[in-house]
């Protein structure tokens, strides 16, 4: 019995051995997955920074960019200038070297819509004189006429009420062909006609004006002919075309 209680003693000395040694294992378990999180989250930390790292570059290089084309509108609206300059420069006809039925200075040419109206002075019914390139600022409507032609004396009243629309920047002149000062004097003594009437008993200003008809109507603006009309039906017809042709 000494000996059998002997081996029981030893027995469950080993058991108690065994059982603590199993809970010191355990107690080591949780220590090492604390480390590991405490790893995970240095690991964490560090993708974030370098996350927050990227993200600051990106917005570097956002902000560069974003500089960059500034500068780049910048220079466009200043090419957007300098363009604008050179549209108003090339608005302005040259009339340098127009010709001159005064001086007989110019060839005599067959005009054309965009041509250069020669210059003229006209002494003028009533008094006064008309000279062309004194409103190479405005619109003119120069016409060439005569008594003896119907279809002229037929559109006179178109010109008298555009006049009266006291147009802004408008000027007209009827030019009579070849006939003496008297008869054109008592035909707007007749008609009471108050627009501009000139004499051209010579033919001189009609010289650089050629025409296979009257009437002949020509609307020059800045000195450039932009429309052209012969023949005419009746007044109110003609009113409205030249109306139209000057953009009213």
């Amino acid at each position: 019995m000494s000996r059998k209680k002997t081996l029981l003693t030893i027995m469950g000395a080993v058991v108690i051995m065994a059982v603590f040694t199993a809970c010191g294992e355990e107690e080591t378990i949780p220590e090492q997955s604390e480390s590991a999180v405490e790893t995970e989250d240095s690991s964490g930390v560090e993708d974030a920074d370098a996350g927050n790292a990227d993200e600051s570059a990106a917005e570097s290089e956002s902000t560069e960019l974003d500089e960059d084309a500034d500068v780049g509108t910048g220079d466009t609206e200043a090419d957007e200038d300098a363009g604008e300059d050179t549209e108003v420069e090339s608005d302005t006809p040259d009339l340098s070297g127009r010709a001159n039925a005064d001086t007989g200075e110019g060839e005599v040419v067959i005009l054309e819509e965009g041509d250069i109206a020669p210059d003229f002075t006209a002494q003028l019914s009533g008094g006064g004189s008309f000279k062309l390139s004194d409103y190479d600022d405005k619109t003119v409507i120069i016409n060439f006429w005569a008594s003896w032609c119907g279809p002229c004396v037929g559109e006179m009243p178109a010109f008298e009420m555009l006049k009266d629309d006291n147009i802004e920047d408008l000027e007209i002149v009827c030019i009579n062909c070849m006939e003496d000062q008297g008869t054109v004097d008592q035909f707007v003594s007749e008609n009471g006609y108050t627009f501009n009437i000139g004499y051209d008993e010579d033919g001189r200003i009609e010289t650089y004006y050629p025409t296979e008809g009257i009437p002949y109507t020509l609307v020059v603006k800045k000195g450039v002919i932009s429309s052209i009309f012969v023949g005419a039906m009746d007044a109110d017809y003609q009113y409205k075309e030249y109306k139209n042709a000057i953009g009213e």
